[in-house]
Protein backbone atom coordinates (compact mmCIF):
# COMPACT_ATOMS: atom_id res chain seq x y z
CA UNK A 1 0.00 0.00 0.00
CA UNK A 2 1.38 3.44 -1.21
CA UNK A 3 1.54 6.79 0.45
CA UNK A 4 -0.29 8.05 -2.44
CA UNK A 5 -2.86 5.44 -2.24
CA UNK A 6 -3.20 6.23 2.01
CA UNK A 7 -3.47 10.25 0.61
CA UNK A 8 -6.34 9.33 -1.92
CA UNK A 9 -8.22 7.50 0.36
CA UNK A 10 -7.98 10.05 2.99
CA UNK A 11 -8.72 13.13 -0.07
CA UNK A 12 -12.02 10.76 -0.94
CA UNK A 13 -13.01 11.19 2.73
CA UNK A 14 -12.27 15.13 3.11
CA UNK A 15 -13.61 15.96 -0.53
CA UNK A 16 -17.19 14.00 -0.14
CA UNK A 17 -16.66 11.94 -3.70
CA UNK A 18 -14.23 10.58 -5.99
CA UNK A 19 -14.62 12.85 -8.42
CA UNK A 20 -13.59 15.84 -6.14
CA UNK A 21 -10.85 14.26 -4.95
CA UNK A 22 -9.60 13.37 -8.17
CA UNK A 23 -10.15 17.36 -8.71
CA UNK A 24 -7.60 18.35 -5.60
CA UNK A 25 -4.99 16.18 -6.10
CA UNK A 26 -5.17 16.95 -10.03
CA UNK A 27 -5.54 13.77 -11.39
CA UNK A 28 -8.28 12.00 -13.64
CA UNK A 29 -10.88 10.36 -11.97
CA UNK A 30 -10.73 7.19 -13.68
CA UNK A 31 -6.87 6.74 -12.13
CA UNK A 32 -8.42 7.58 -8.73
CA UNK A 33 -10.87 5.31 -8.69
CA UNK A 34 -7.96 2.47 -9.97
CA UNK A 35 -5.89 3.90 -6.72
CA UNK A 36 -9.09 2.60 -4.07
CA UNK A 37 -9.78 -0.62 -6.51
CA UNK A 38 -5.93 -1.58 -5.74
CA UNK A 39 -5.75 -0.89 -1.84
CA UNK A 40 -9.34 -2.56 -1.74
CA UNK A 41 -7.84 -5.85 -3.32
CA UNK A 42 -4.90 -5.89 -1.11
CA UNK A 43 -6.81 -5.26 2.23
CA UNK A 44 -9.14 -8.26 0.66
CA UNK A 45 -12.25 -6.34 1.63
CA UNK A 46 -14.53 -3.47 0.33
CA UNK A 47 -14.01 0.26 1.92
CA UNK A 48 -16.87 1.86 0.12
CA UNK A 49 -20.78 1.06 -0.63
CA UNK A 50 -21.22 1.02 -4.57
CA UNK A 51 -24.67 2.16 -5.88
CA UNK A 52 -26.00 2.47 -8.77
CA UNK A 53 -26.75 6.81 -8.92
CA UNK A 54 -24.36 7.21 -5.84
CA UNK A 55 -22.60 10.36 -5.82
CA UNK A 56 -21.40 10.90 -2.77
CA UNK A 57 -19.27 8.10 -0.85
CA UNK A 58 -20.71 6.05 2.00
CA UNK A 59 -18.01 4.24 4.00
CA UNK A 60 -18.51 0.21 4.67
CA UNK A 61 -18.00 -1.03 8.45
CA UNK A 62 -14.61 -2.41 7.34
CA UNK A 63 -14.04 1.02 5.69
CA UNK A 64 -14.77 3.41 9.00
CA UNK A 65 -12.61 1.04 10.65
CA UNK A 66 -9.48 1.57 8.82
CA UNK A 67 -10.07 5.18 8.88
CA UNK A 68 -8.07 5.86 11.46
CA UNK A 69 -5.75 3.02 10.47
CA UNK A 70 -5.17 5.04 7.46
CA UNK A 71 -4.10 7.96 9.32
CA UNK A 72 -1.65 6.28 11.17
CA UNK A 73 0.12 4.88 8.11
CA UNK A 74 0.26 7.95 6.02
CA UNK A 75 1.86 9.48 9.54
CA UNK A 76 4.28 6.89 9.45
CA UNK A 77 5.05 7.17 5.92
CA UNK A 78 5.71 11.24 6.55
CA UNK A 79 8.00 10.64 9.49
CA UNK A 80 10.19 7.93 7.20
CA UNK A 81 10.31 10.58 4.77
CA UNK A 82 12.15 13.02 7.27
CA UNK A 83 14.27 11.02 8.65
CA UNK A 84 17.32 11.79 6.09
CA UNK A 85 16.14 15.77 6.33
CA UNK A 86 15.96 15.10 10.71
CA UNK A 87 18.81 17.22 11.96
CA UNK A 88 20.34 15.13 14.90
CA UNK A 89 21.89 16.66 17.69
CA UNK A 90 25.10 15.23 18.94
CA UNK A 91 25.35 13.55 22.16
CA UNK A 92 27.93 14.47 24.76
CA UNK A 93 28.43 12.10 27.73
CA UNK A 94 30.21 13.82 30.31
CA UNK A 95 30.70 12.32 33.97
CA UNK A 96 32.57 14.28 37.17
CA UNK A 97 33.25 13.28 40.72
CA UNK A 98 30.99 14.43 43.16
CA UNK A 99 32.39 18.36 44.77
CA UNK A 100 32.77 18.97 40.82
CA UNK A 101 29.42 17.91 39.76
CA UNK A 102 26.98 19.60 42.44
CA UNK A 103 29.51 22.97 42.84
CA UNK A 104 30.43 23.68 39.13
CA UNK A 105 28.94 21.30 36.59
CA UNK A 106 25.27 23.18 36.99
CA UNK A 107 26.74 26.65 35.81
CA UNK A 108 28.61 24.85 32.85
CA UNK A 109 25.98 22.47 31.48
CA UNK A 110 23.41 25.31 31.60
CA UNK A 111 25.95 27.72 29.24
CA UNK A 112 26.60 24.26 27.21
CA UNK A 113 22.42 23.76 26.80
CA UNK A 114 22.35 27.47 25.95
CA UNK A 115 23.89 27.31 22.50
CA UNK A 116 22.52 27.72 19.00
CA UNK A 117 24.16 24.61 18.37
CA UNK A 118 23.85 22.57 21.51
CA UNK A 119 24.23 19.18 22.18
CA UNK A 120 22.52 16.38 23.70
CA UNK A 121 23.92 15.87 26.96
CA UNK A 122 24.06 12.98 29.36
CA UNK A 123 25.60 13.50 32.80
CA UNK A 124 26.32 10.98 35.57
CA UNK A 125 28.65 11.36 38.59
CA UNK A 126 31.25 8.89 40.16
CA UNK A 127 34.27 8.28 41.86
CA UNK A 128 37.36 8.92 40.00
CA UNK A 129 38.43 5.23 40.19
CA UNK A 130 35.25 4.51 38.19
CA UNK A 131 34.89 7.73 36.47
CA UNK A 132 38.31 6.50 34.36
CA UNK A 133 36.66 3.01 33.69
CA UNK A 134 33.77 4.59 32.18
CA UNK A 135 35.83 6.78 29.78
CA UNK A 136 37.91 3.51 28.59
CA UNK A 137 35.16 1.57 28.28
CA UNK A 138 33.20 4.25 25.87
CA UNK A 139 30.37 5.03 27.62
CA UNK A 140 31.46 8.73 29.05
CA UNK A 141 33.12 10.54 26.06
CA UNK A 142 34.79 13.41 29.12
CA UNK A 143 35.41 13.86 32.56
CA UNK A 144 36.66 15.54 35.46
CA UNK A 145 38.40 13.52 38.08
CA UNK A 146 40.17 14.23 41.19
CA UNK A 147 42.31 11.51 41.30
CA UNK A 148 45.82 10.83 38.89
CA UNK A 149 45.65 7.11 38.09
CA UNK A 150 47.46 4.95 35.96
CA UNK A 151 45.49 3.82 32.97
CA UNK A 152 47.02 2.83 29.18
CA UNK A 153 44.34 4.26 26.87
CA UNK A 154 43.81 7.57 28.66
CA UNK A 155 46.47 10.68 29.18
CA UNK A 156 44.88 12.84 32.09
CA UNK A 157 45.99 16.22 31.52
CA UNK A 158 45.82 19.01 34.41
CA UNK A 159 42.21 21.61 34.13
CA UNK A 160 42.89 23.55 37.59
CA UNK A 161 44.08 23.71 40.48
CA UNK A 162 41.82 25.09 43.91
CA UNK A 163 43.05 25.11 47.29
CA UNK A 164 41.42 23.24 50.54
CA UNK A 165 39.76 25.98 52.96
CA UNK A 166 38.30 25.77 56.39
CA UNK A 167 34.34 25.88 57.33
CA UNK A 168 33.26 25.84 60.74
CA UNK A 169 30.26 26.40 62.80
CA UNK A 170 29.48 29.99 64.14
CA UNK A 171 32.05 29.18 67.33
CA UNK A 172 35.30 29.14 65.06
CA UNK A 173 34.43 32.64 63.98
CA UNK A 174 36.67 33.99 66.86
CA UNK A 175 39.86 32.07 66.74
CA UNK A 176 40.48 34.68 63.30
CA UNK A 177 43.06 31.81 62.01
CA UNK A 178 42.78 28.12 61.80
CA UNK A 179 46.02 25.71 62.25
CA UNK A 180 45.98 21.65 62.05
CA UNK A 181 47.39 21.86 65.79
CA UNK A 182 44.29 23.74 66.92
CA UNK A 183 41.31 21.07 65.28
CA UNK A 184 40.06 18.32 67.13
CA UNK A 185 39.43 15.45 65.18
CA UNK A 186 36.26 14.14 67.25
CA UNK A 187 34.70 17.09 65.68
CA UNK A 188 35.50 16.67 62.09
CA UNK A 189 32.90 16.44 59.54
CA UNK A 190 35.30 14.04 57.05
CA UNK A 191 34.73 13.65 53.41
CA UNK A 192 36.91 12.24 50.73
CA UNK A 193 38.53 14.28 48.22
CA UNK A 194 41.62 13.08 47.03
CA UNK A 195 44.55 10.59 48.38
CA UNK A 196 46.95 14.37 49.03
CA UNK A 197 44.18 15.02 51.42
CA UNK A 198 44.19 11.73 53.06
CA UNK A 199 47.99 11.72 53.29
CA UNK A 200 48.09 15.10 54.97
CA UNK A 201 45.20 14.17 57.26
CA UNK A 202 46.77 10.71 58.70
CA UNK A 203 50.06 13.41 58.90
CA UNK A 204 48.24 15.35 61.46
CA UNK A 205 45.61 13.36 63.37
CA UNK A 206 45.57 9.45 64.72
CA UNK A 207 44.23 7.15 62.50
CA UNK A 208 42.38 5.75 65.38
CA UNK A 209 40.90 8.94 65.51
CA UNK A 210 36.40 8.72 64.74
CA UNK A 211 35.56 11.86 62.79
CA UNK A 212 31.88 13.10 64.54
CA UNK A 213 30.49 12.02 60.81
CA UNK A 214 32.26 10.77 58.01
CA UNK A 215 30.49 10.86 54.69
CA UNK A 216 30.83 10.34 50.84
CA UNK A 217 28.56 12.88 50.13
CA UNK A 218 29.16 16.49 50.50
CA UNK A 219 25.63 17.72 49.48
CA UNK A 220 24.15 18.57 52.85
CA UNK A 221 27.46 19.44 54.29
CA UNK A 222 26.77 22.62 55.61
CA UNK A 223 23.81 21.73 57.49
CA UNK A 224 26.25 20.01 60.47
CA UNK A 225 28.34 22.63 60.88
CA UNK A 226 27.57 23.92 63.66
CA UNK A 227 29.42 24.78 67.17
CA UNK A 228 33.09 23.54 66.91
CA UNK A 229 32.32 21.06 64.00
CA UNK A 230 34.71 21.65 60.48
CA UNK A 231 35.62 20.23 57.76
CA UNK A 232 38.54 20.96 55.66
CA UNK A 233 36.93 21.82 52.06
CA UNK A 234 37.96 22.67 48.18
CA UNK A 235 36.96 26.01 47.41
CA UNK A 236 34.28 25.59 45.13
CA UNK A 237 32.32 23.79 47.23
CA UNK A 238 32.52 26.60 50.29
CA UNK A 239 31.82 28.84 47.75
CA UNK A 240 28.13 26.92 47.56
CA UNK A 241 27.25 27.12 50.79
CA UNK A 242 24.48 29.07 52.23
CA UNK A 243 24.35 29.30 55.47
CA UNK A 244 25.47 32.58 56.35
CA UNK A 245 26.79 31.39 60.04
CA UNK A 246 29.15 29.27 58.68
CA UNK A 247 32.87 30.61 59.02
CA UNK A 248 35.11 30.11 55.87
CA UNK A 249 38.33 30.99 56.08
CA UNK A 250 42.09 30.05 54.44
CA UNK A 251 44.14 27.51 56.20
CA UNK A 252 47.37 27.47 57.80
CA UNK A 253 49.12 24.23 57.18
CA UNK A 254 45.98 22.99 55.26
CA UNK A 255 46.28 20.09 52.64
CA UNK A 256 47.99 20.43 49.10
CA UNK A 257 46.12 22.69 46.53
CA UNK A 258 44.12 19.94 44.75
CA UNK A 259 44.46 19.32 41.44
CA UNK A 260 41.39 18.47 39.00
CA UNK A 261 42.07 16.50 36.03
CA UNK A 262 40.31 16.44 32.36
CA UNK A 263 40.09 12.59 30.88
CA UNK A 264 39.26 11.90 27.07
CA UNK A 265 39.66 8.65 25.72
CA UNK A 266 42.35 8.67 23.50
CA UNK A 267 42.85 12.14 23.27
CA UNK A 268 40.10 12.73 21.78
CA UNK A 269 39.24 16.36 21.08
CA UNK A 270 36.36 17.30 19.22
CA UNK A 271 33.78 20.34 18.71
CA UNK A 272 31.89 19.67 21.67
CA UNK A 273 34.57 18.39 23.95
CA UNK A 274 36.67 21.36 23.34
CA UNK A 275 33.39 23.37 23.93
CA UNK A 276 32.83 21.85 27.22
CA UNK A 277 36.36 22.88 28.18
CA UNK A 278 35.74 25.81 27.15
CA UNK A 279 33.03 26.63 29.02
CA UNK A 280 34.36 25.26 32.58
CA UNK A 281 37.30 27.67 32.08
CA UNK A 282 34.56 30.66 31.20
CA UNK A 283 33.08 29.38 34.75
CA UNK A 284 36.21 29.23 36.26
CA UNK A 285 38.47 32.26 35.14
CA UNK A 286 35.74 34.63 37.51
CA UNK A 287 36.39 32.68 40.74
CA UNK A 288 39.56 33.95 42.68
CA UNK A 289 41.97 31.09 44.28
CA UNK A 290 41.25 29.18 41.28
CA UNK A 291 44.45 28.55 39.01
CA UNK A 292 43.68 27.34 35.73
CA UNK A 293 45.70 25.75 33.46
CA UNK A 294 46.71 26.57 29.48
CA UNK A 295 46.17 24.07 27.09
CA UNK A 296 43.28 21.60 25.79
Amino acid sequence: MTKTELEAFLAVLQYGSISAAAERLFITQPAMSRRMKSMEEELGYSLFERGRGQRSVELTENGKEFVPVAERLLTLYREAEEIPRRKKSPLLRVSTVNSIAFYLMPAVLKEMMSARDTCSIEFKTGRSSDIYGYVENGSVDVALVSDLLNSRRIVPFPVFREPFVFAGGESWRETGRVTPDMLDPEEQIRLPWNPEYDIWHSRWFPLDANPSLTADKMEFLEYFLNGKKWAVIPLLVARRFKRQDVWICPMEGGPEDMTIYGLTKENRMDDQIRRFFQCVREELQMIDGIELFSGR
